[in-house]
């Protein structure tokens, strides 16, 4: 199978790329194809005997362009990815499913309505907490009405349904079901820059776990658009305060977090960009007498175009601290995650691309046992018509 989809990529007709897509009426439908070998040196995530692994994840997928009229548009699309390993291949082969939806509609008097949907079923970890992979299915799904208000002033509405259905019994007590709405009131400060004031009230609804039933409230301030000379992106700092419903031990019902994200390109020059990615806030988690864990994040990653060749370097690093401790005589749970990646891809025709990579990623704890260290090597072919 693997090596009939990398010979299907290489025999694929130049004049079927160069077309970009493929017309169904007035439907533009996108296949693309792909195919990754790696070699993993660590797949458990253990901090001794790791056992290591050479893994084949091919993808195959489409996505779907459709305009109806000048008010309507509808996006959506749908990937396969097939996991071959060659270690334990009866526990550790799997297929991931990707669907995704979208529809954006244009109302009177400047006002836009939009819907969308995202489900995955997949075997990867859910969270940097998490090593073993176990398969649950995600369904995320959001509706958002904005309004221009007077002058410079604009309104959003939010409402957004966030499911989570873990397979693994030993996972189980992480089912559930997160509801979320709000509203975003923006001021236009520069023709490209917003000011913004969002506010989100949700709850949390276990399945199998009520004592981690909750509410909360969110609210951030930040900027969205041209937030600096070169730098586009959005940066929000704010907090959360979250309620729980059941007690559970000596863990604290009311928590307050403060919290920040950051998302942001810097066109440092011409064919460089830097991306920073930061984000702080809560994780679900059923670790020990924990509910949850405050992570704090910063992703770095530089990329520069020479000739048809993209290179590139990233360093990322994660936080990770419990609320609670483990025992009675033992401190609280401190991890910290960090990765270094170096990757490369070359244009080898407009609808074809190679790829190569190299990911070194570290956990230290404080609680030695959940430590390790990771390395992947990978390359990569794929094709988009």
């Amino acid at each position: 199978m693997k090596n009939l989809l990398i010979a299907a990529v290489l025999l694929v007709p130049a004049a079927a790329g160069a077309q970009q897509n493929i017309k169904i009426g007035t439907m533009d439908v996108n296949p693309f194809m792909s195919t990754q070998e790696s070699y993993d040196s660590n797949i458990y995530l253990t901090k001794h005997n790791a056992k290591g692994s050479s893994i084949n994840r091919t993808a195959l997928g489409f996505d779907l362009v459709q305009k109806v009229g000048s008010r309507l548009d509808l996006k959506g699309g749908y990937s396969m990815d097939i996991l071959s390993y060659a270690v334990n291949t009866s526990t550790n082969n799997a297929l991931h499913h990707n669907v995704f939806f979208n529809a954006m509609a244009r109302l009177p008097k400047d006002m836009t309505v939009s819907v969308d949907d995202r489900y995955k079923q997949t075997t990867d970890q859910a969270t940097s907490e998490t090593t073993e992979r176990a398969t649950r299915v995600e369904n995320v799904a959001g509706v958002k009405l904005e309004a221009p208000l007077r002058g410079d002033f604009g309104f959003a509405v939010v409402l957004q349904n966030t499911y989570n259905n873990y397979l693994a019994r030993a996972n189980r007590t992480l089912d559930r079901a997160e509801n979320m709405m709000g509203f975003d009131v923006s001021y236009k400060v520069q023709p490209k820059t917003r000011a913004f004031l969002a506010y989100r009230y949700g709850s949390l609804n276990y399945e199998n776990n009520n004592t981690n039933d909750a509410t909360y409230n969110n609210i951030d301030l930040g900027l969205t658009g041209d937030i600096a000379p070169k730098i586009t992106g959005t940066v929000a700092a704010g907090m959360q305060a979250r309620n729980y419903d059941n007690k559970l031990g000596t863990a604290k019902d009311d928590i307050t977090t403060m919290g920040y994200s950051a998302q942001a390109v810097w066109k440092a020059m011409a064919r460089t960009d830097v991306t920073v990615y930061g984000k702080r806030g809560n994780v679900e988690s059923n670790y020990g007498a924990s509910r949850f864990y405050t992570s704090t994040m910063l992703d770095v990653s530089a990329a520069r175009m020479v000739k048809k060749v993209k290179v590139g370097l990233g360093f990322a690093y994660e936080g990770v601290l419990y609320p609670e401790k483990t025992t009675l005589t033992t401190p609280k749970r401190n991890d910290e995650n960090t990765s270094v990646r170096l990757t490369g891809m070359y244009n080898i025709q407009k609808w074809l691309s190679a790829d190569a990579a190299f990911t070194y990623k570290n956990r230290n704890s404080n609680e030695r046992a959940f430590e390790y260290n990771d390395k992947v090597f990978s390359v990569g072919i794929k094709a988009m018509f």
